[in-house]
């Protein structure tokens, strides 16, 4: 009997973790994360449920640092301070 992979798709990735799609595919470009690039017939990116457990991991060690997302922009909030000088 074969058991049924599950994977998710970005859109469903980026929900369950509370970001936008955007902020996941830059996560994915930016930081060193060793998940596999799978794909459907479509061309969508496919995610494990590891791939997600490792994503929601990062999350985490981006917030212990301190990182916030301007949820009008999902930039760093400190990329909009240095281009629009200190918010009041």
């Amino acid at each position: 009997m074969r058991i049924k992979s599950c994977y998710l798709t970005t859109g469903q990735v980026a929900s369950r973790l509370r970001v936008s799609v955007s902020t996941l595919k830059r996560w994915l470009e930016v930081h060193d994360l060793a998940i596999a690039e799978k794909r459907n017939a479509n061309g969508w990116r496919l995610f494990s449920e590891l791939d997600v457990e490792r994503l929601r991991q990062l999350k985490r060690e981006l917030r212990k640092k301190g990182r916030r997302f301007s949820e009008a922009t999902l930039l760093p909030v400190e990329s909009l301070e240095k281009k629009d000088g200190p918010s009041k």
